[in-house]
């Protein structure tokens, strides 16, 4: 029998190179136990509170670490568990400046943080979600089409060339939320700073919560000129994954999820992918 508890939210103080990060994560925790050896559920909530906010007394760097404490901390109260399972989601402010004014926004991501134990072993993920912007290729290959076609009834070649060049081309917009969990092996360690900007870099262009007139110029050319369906936001992630963590092991997972909330349809577009740095480095660096 599996139970837990869903959305329990604390006050964590997470210490980092770069000063104390405060954060309050909703954190579900889960354990299965065999046939007629279950938990009572309020005792086992009682247990597992208590436990957290035992370990929250004392120095935190890293949320995923913080997890795989929790479940060292379960499974030595219940031995008899066969698996524990632990995920956090925090929000995270960073502050960023507007491409073109330079103007001082505070951008909302997410930090996520899991730990799992199976037959003994606890594995640790750490992770990031963010929200972006994706121009659909499809859509402007057809407007480059049509613009030609349009272009040479005036203009010569060569010009309907310079025009085409200088004038970005129209294209629908989603907003993309993307998602990258990667696990992390003891005396390793991933920055969820550096994740968002995998992330970030790998979509069309970013977003922002507050935009001047030439803010927002800046982010459409910038998305114009980067299209990306969801499946290369995707293929993106994944290869700039491999060439940012050449010190993790080959048997670390990957888990990359991007979905695109399209603008012209009434569906949404999705893609995912789980591989071990092993296959996506065999993958991206023998292409």
């Amino acid at each position: 029998m599996k139970i837990g508890i869903l959305g329990l939210e604390k006050l964590i103080e997470v210490q980092r190179s770069t000063g104390t990060a405060i954060l309050i994560p909703r954190i579900n925790v889960f354990m299965d136990f065999p046939a007629g050896k279950s938990a009572e559920h309020h005792a086992f909530h009682e247990a597992t509170d208590k436990m957290i906010s035992e370990l929250l007394s004392e120095k935190i760097t890293a949320l995923e670490e913080l997890c795989a404490e929790i479940i060292k901390k379960l499974l030595e109260k219940y031995a008899h568990a066969t698996r524990a399972e632990i995920d956090m989601e925090a929000e995270y402010v960073v502050l960023r400046r507007t491409p073109a004014s330079g103007q001082k926004t505070q951008e909302m991501y997410k930090i996520l943080a899991r730990a799992i134990s199976e037959n003994g072993n606890v594995r640790k993920m750490v992770g990031a979600e963010v929200t972006g912007m994706t121009s659909c290729p499809c859509a402007q290959e057809g407007l480059l089409e049509r613009s030609k076609k349009m272009l040479e009834k005036k203009f010569s070649k060569k010009e309907v060339a310079a025009i085409l060049k200088t004038v970005p081309l129209a294209s629908h917009n989603q907003r993309n939320v993307s998602r990258l969990l990667i696990e992390v092996p003891e005396n390793y360690s991933v920055n969820a700073d550096e994740l968002i900007q995998i992330l970030e870099n790998s979509m069309s262009s970013k977003i922002y919560e507050v935009l001047k007139r030439e803010d927002e110029v800046s982010v459409v050319l910038e998305s114009h000129a980067n299209p990306n369906f969801v499946e290369d936001v995707v293929r993106k992630i994944l290869v700039n994954v491999a060439h940012k963590y050449k010190n993790l092991p080959d048997s670390s997972v990957v888990f990359v999820k991007s979905e695109s909330f399209e603008s012209i349809h009434q569906h949404n577009a999705i893609a995912e992918r789980i591989s071990s740095l092993k296959e996506l480095r065999r993958e991206v660096f023998s292409a």
